[in-house]
């Protein structure tokens, strides 16, 4: 039924979609877990590989590389949400269909539209894994389908994005010496506090924290991905219509 939604279809303030994110995240936990997990798992053992292979590889390059690969990393996590928002868990095949024939658009969009343009039209590719993924809409079109979307938000957005930089960095640095002066405590050794770099930054200790928070983010983005389109377009009208329909539908078959 087209009112069995994953979310009900209202609009939210920025600390309602954190909010509501996170009981999205803890009652959709088996699904979005292992659809973050497929996306995620390569480009982690891509950078332990790139990490590990340079002990002094630079912290900064290092967080760019994570900001690039976000979007693509999540992509089977946007595909997954966009289903379980009516209401419907999709195939394993369905997910890696939609991953694999948005994949051109995405290494497109994400490798050279925002690397280029990242400061400067920043909201207009906020919603791009949404737009691609799950509207199917063309890659040469997306900046003006995230002008429309961004419409009215695009300094929150900005903002955003720019507190989901900084949260994953600190939750990943707090993460990684906290977990590492319990270690060095447990086992009698001087605690250091040593900030991660060059190999450090390839172990578990510091990528687990940086994909956990990008996984997170990437459900407040589709949720703020929804809103968006419910103050846009109407969606609460336009569910309600379509819900009265499909009950006259099932009326007449009687």
């Amino acid at each position: 039924m087209i009112e069995q939604t994953l979310v009900q279809i209202r609009e939210r303030t920025p600390v309602d979609l954190l909010d509501l994110a996170l009981v999205v995240v803890r009652r959709k936990s088996g699904p979005l877990g292992l659809a973050a997990l497929v996306g995620i798992a390569p480009f982690a053992v891509l950078n332990a590989w790139l990490f590990d292979s340079d002990p002094e590889f630079p912290p900064f390059i290092a967080l760019t590389l994570w900001m690039l690969e976000a979007p693509l990393a999540t992509a089977p996590l946007t595909v997954v949400l966009g289903g379980l928002m009516f209401g419907q868990r999709p195939t394993a095949g369905k997910v890696f269909a939609s991953v694999f024939r948005g994949a051109f658009p995405l290494l497109v969009v994400h490798g050279i539209f925002r690397f280029v343009l990242f400061f400067w039209l920043t909201s207009r590719l906020a919603f791009a894994n949404e737009v691609i993924l799950l509207e199917r809409g063309k890659w040469w079109k997306i900046l003006g389908r995230g002008r429309d979307l961004a419409s009215g938000r695009g300094g929150e957005l900005f903002l955003l994005c720019l507190f989901q930089v900084i949260l994953t960095y600190l939750f990943a640095l707090a993460f990684y010496t906290g977990t590492t002066a319990i270690g060095e405590t447990m086992i009698a050794e001087e605690v250091t506090w040593d900030m991660p770099e060059g190999s450090g930054l390839g172990g578990w200790l510091f990528q687990l924290p940086i994909w956990l928070a990008t996984a997170f983010f990437a459900v407040v983005r589709f949720l703020a991905y929804i809103d968006q389109r419910i103050r846009l377009e109407g969606w609460e009208v336009e569910l309600r219509l379509r819900a009265i329909g499909e009950t006259m539908r099932e009326a007449r078959r009687w």
